[in-house]
């Protein structure tokens, strides 16, 4: 692997993901090794924030070294902005990704129709099987099918891919050598081996809650349209149409049954503009002129029933689990326990009840609870620290309302009015900003920081 690598690399974890200072330095500086070299007064010139000129002023090069020899010895391989195989269709976007980590084999992202599938964890049996006709029909046609190989619709819509023998891409909140969820090792095996996982993550990054919704606006940027397959109100699928439609992507939507799972968000969009989707040829016809070289709409017709969902597939990738139903022939089918999309909080112990059957007293057990009670509030921060690379991924109006909200006490969301921005802008900043964590919704539309 190229030594130049490595100031890609230092570049990408001086910015942080979803940085949108990058595009300006990109855009004057041939490359990072120029920006490493750039003169402290120099980038005082240049429209950068604080947090963004304080990260590369550290002209340390250990951490960097570190990941490339990781992914050197790993086998994991890294797509830099510059580099011919990155997708144009990140570069558009308004915060690409300085590099990409990935394992396995890099299609032609350039010449391929991409085709994002999302969708609820707690899927139904109509939208599981929704779902995997759609992908397979989109896989057998040679559409590439992207997903974030969450539990759930992504995991079904990734498998369908498989089955059809079709490529698909799996864009991870997490390192791309982190198997998350658990369930999805077999899944996530045969992506590397059929397509190829990628990730804006270095190696051994576990999964945290504040990198899916910065790494859901790569699944809509790599596609050129997205597609939701049952989602509720405030869903992360959700949050992946609004980016598409920031980013000027088609998305388009599976209608679902009124008061079925995921029906609000799904019937919402397509209240809302986005395309109805039936089958897979709703989206081919869209697309058909524009990659008609790569594009065999022709498959279609040879498919048969084999695009209807195979269940024993399925659970054999992780992705569901099956019990049998009254007769052999009529499996009962149970989604795979979903798992959120967070990192595994620790699991609090309940004391036992241990009278004196040890020798210990119910005042010594007291009184030793209360003693690692209290060293633990002595270690705790005083303050809960928010990661930079969710403050550079917020846009000028979520950093504008976050810097609203008062420190110490809750506002109502109308006391925003007063800011220079739309009230829909507003009310989608409140939304972004709740779900990575950074304010918390009270009753009566207030809002405060957490």
């Amino acid at each position: 692997m190229q030594k130049g690598m490595l100031f890609w690399i230092w570049l990408a974890e001086a910015l942080g993901p979803a940085n949108r200072d990058f595009r300006a330095l990109i855009s004057i500086y041939e490359n990072p090794y120029d920006i490493f070299h750039a003169e402290e007064e120099e980038l005082e010139r240049l429209s950068l924030s604080d947090r963004t000129r304080k990260k590369l002023a550290d002209k340390n090069l250990s951490h960097a070294t570190d990941i490339l020899d990781v992914c050197e010895r790993s086998g994991i391989g890294i797509l830099a902005y510059s580099d011919g195989e990155y997708p144009n269709t990140l570069r558009q976007i308004d915060s690409p990704p300085v590099l990409l980590y990935y394992s396995g084999t890099l299609p032609d992202f350039n010449t391929r129709l991409c085709v994002g599938m999302v969708g609820t964890r707690r899927m139904s049996a109509y939208g599981l099987r929704s779902a995997y006709k759609l992908a397979y029909e989109l896989a057998c046609t040679k559409a590439m099918v992207i997903s974030g190989m969450a539990a759930g619709i992504d995991g079904v819509s990734a498998a369908a891919a498989i089955a059809a023998k079709g490529t698909t891409v799996a864009i991870l909140g997490c390192g791309v050598d982190v198997v998350y969820p658990r369930h999805h090792q077999r899944l996530r095996d045969e992506i590397r081996r059929t397509g190829v996982i990628l990730s804006e993550y270095p190696p051994g990054t576990r999964p945290n809650s504040y990198h899916f919704p910065i790494r859901n606006r790569l699944i809509s940027g790599l596609s050129h349209g997205t597609v939701v397959v049952e989602a509720g109100i405030g869903s992360g699928s959700l949050i992946t149409a609004k980016d598409a439609i920031v980013q000027g992507r088609d998305v388009f939507a599976i209608p679902a049954n009124v008061g079925s799972v995921g029906a609000e968000g799904t019937n919402g969009l397509l209240r809302d503009g986005a395309n109805l989707v039936t089958q897979a040829k709703d989206i081919l016809d869209r697309y058909a002129y524009v990659f008609s070289e790569t594009l065999d709409t022709a498959r279609l017709l040879k498919i048969g029933d084999r695009s209807e969902a195979d269940l024993a597939f399925l659970e054999q990738m992780g992705v569901i689990t099956l019990h049998k139903g009254p007769t052999p022939q009529s499996p009962r089918l149970q989604a795979t326990a979903p798992i959120e999309e967070a990192a595994p909080k620790p699991k609090k112990r309940a004391a036992k009840p241990s009278g004196n059957r040890k020798g210990r007293t119910d005042e010594a057990v007291s009184a030793h609870l209360t003693e690692s009670r209290q060293a633990r509030e002595a270690e705790a921060p005083t303050a809960r620290q928010t990661p930079d690379e969710v403050l550079t991924s917020l846009n000028e109006v979520q950093r504008a309302v976050l810097e609203a909200i008062p420190d110490d006490r809750a506002i109502h969301a109308d006391a925003l009015c007063g800011l220079d921005f739309s009230y829909g802008d507003i009310v989608a900043a409140l939304t972004m900003l709740e779900i990575l964590g950074l304010i918390q919704k009270l009753p009566g539309a207030l809002y405060t920081k957490k």
